[in-house]
């Protein structure tokens, strides 16, 4: 009897071992197939580079690579918790990545978001563990989750303004109009003529779509904010406007 027993226990524990590793083989061909789309540019200042299986740390790691000194200081500022409920919220509304959260959560793995300079130095490390995947935010949560991120993130931008951003570009301040629901971008331009202003402002526009439908820009479509790109050059103003409508 002993001896039966001590084979039903065996069994178990090989029927255990046979599905754990089941499940991590299903996160490393999930990591590998996704591994393949990489590198892939989320905005102008930032590109998602690869994704990765840490088996040891029993994790799956992906990383995003940073290129701008302003958004990289808004990262080193950024409140982690209220990010990693903003990220979670994100995670389980994407259908992409709904499905790494079920495989990652069968092999009790853990997801780490880490952000580097263009010389791998670690900026911003965000971990998600198991338990936290299915963690329920209500509207009210969430409501509160993306105003505290949005007024953190206006309070980062503030405290770096004025900021130059390229030969011809000055970042002087931004504001959040929560009666409106619309945050603006102040620049000044300077060392630059325009003939055209409506050219110049569809030309703008253009330029920045991309960045309006990408992942950085996902709180603020979350939340229906109007989103307002102001640019002044002397006595000219030039207002690039994205209503939420714009988002879809």
């Amino acid at each position: 009897m002993k001896n039966l027993k001590l084979m039903v226990i065996g069994l178990g524990f090989l029927s255990f071992l046979s599905c754990k590793q089941t499940s991590q083989y299903a996160v490393e061909k999930y990591v590998e197939g996704e591994n393949a789309k990489l590198p892939v540019d989320v905005t102008a200042y930032m590109s998602y580079d690869s994704i990765k299986c840490d088996k040891e740390g029993n994790k799956v790691v992906m990383y995003f690579a940073v290129f701008n000194d302003l958004v990289i200081k808004g990262l080193q500022q950024t409140d982690v918790e209220s990010s990693k409920m903003v990220m979670i919220d994100m995670l389980q509304k994407d259908a992409k990545t709904q499905t790494l959260l079920s495989v990652v959560k069968e092999a009790g793995y853990s997801i780490a978001i880490t952000y580097l300079t263009k010389e791998s130095e670690k900026i911003l490390d965000v971990t998600i563990d198991p338990e936290e995947f299915d963690k329920k935010v209500d509207a009210s949560q969430s409501e509160n989750n993306l105003r505290n991120k949005i007024d953190a993130d206006l309070k980062t931008i503030k405290s770096l303004c004025p900021r130059e951003l390229d030969e011809v570009t000055i970042l002087k301040d931004a504001e959040m109009d929560w009666d409106n629901m619309r945050f603006t971008y102040m620049y000044q331009l300077h060392d630059i003529e325009i003939e055209d202003k409506e050219m110049a402002k569809e030309s703008l526009r253009e330029q920045l779509m991309p960045t309006m439908l990408g992942p950085a820009m996902s709180v603020f479509r979350e939340s229906n904010i109007t989103i307002v790109y102001q640019y002044e050059l002397g006595d000219d103003t030039i207002r690039v406007v994205f209503m939420p409508e714009d988002y879809k």
